[in-house]
């Protein structure tokens, strides 16, 4: 490749880093700052995908930037008429990652999970069950930063449509912050767990990477202005040549 045509690849590789990339999971979730890769998961119903794709593992339906994998790990989760269900048996979940984005600092896994805390239905928030990350193969369960609020939308465990309330807390985002760590992460995997009688219906997974450096971005200026610059001498070469 010419050196031109890697200066244009590089700036705009460049350029594209640190912005945040628009979601289209679900719309109580938020668009990550700095996200490199986004995994979404959506429409986890009957008809769509089956108990076997669950526990073969599903890539992301929406996004599938970072090559996620989503997967049931154990318990009786099934896709039925409106998400992941359960009226049996609790089950753990995971989410995969075989190859990290590179210079990864964060990663941030959403998820919309209707509960009923009145009815004794839990969700991802029953003790034991939040979510934990593990990164290079390691086993070690990193606990999130994390928040849970209530909007609209989900079945409870009779059927009916749950509203915004204090017991039905359904909408989380979980951060983990890498850079501290002091090792490159290659990989990573993110396991919890659901109570029976809560309803599943949407996840998205972003893995931020780090932002470059003042310096970096004055050289992808250059490279643009490289680009620009090769965009018109081939112009005027073109102009030259007689017809």
């Amino acid at each position: 490749m010419r050196p031109a045509l890697l200066a244009c690849a590089a700036a705009l590789a460049l350029l594209s880093s640190g912005a945040a990339l628009a979601n289209a999971t679900d719309p109580a979730f938020s668009d990550i700052a700095g996200a490199a890769a986004t995994d979404s998961f959506n429409q986890l119903i009957a008809g769509r995908i089956s108990a076997a794709n669950l526990v073969a593992g599903i890539s992301g339906n929406v996004a599938n930037e970072g090559g996620a994998t989503f997967k049931r790990l154990t318990g009786g989760f099934y896709p039925a008429s409106s998400g992941l269900y359960s009226w049996s048996t609790d089950s753990a979940f995971s989410f995969s990652v075989g190859s990290a984005a590179a210079g990864l600092t964060s990663v941030n896994l959403q998820t919309f999970v209707s509960i009923d805390t009145s009815q004794g239905v839990d969700g991802l928030l029953q003790a034991g069950y939040l979510p934990t990350l593990s990164y290079n193969g390691g086993s070690q369960s990193l606990a999130p930063v994390y928040t849970m609020t209530s909007v609209g939308g989900g079945v409870g465990m009779d059927g009916t449509p749950l509203t915004a309330s204090p017991s039905n807390l359904n909408y989380g985002q979980f951060a983990w912050d890498l850079s501290g760590l002091g090792t490159s992460i290659s990989s990573f995997s993110i396991s919890f767990g659901l109570d029976t009688h809560s309803n599943a219906l949407a996840f998205q997974l972003d893995q931020v990477a780090a932002v470059p450096e003042p310096a970096t971005y004055a050289f992808a200026a250059i490279g643009m202005a490289l680009c620009a610059g090769a965009a018109w001498r081939r112009r005027r070469t073109l102009r030259a040549v007689p017809a």
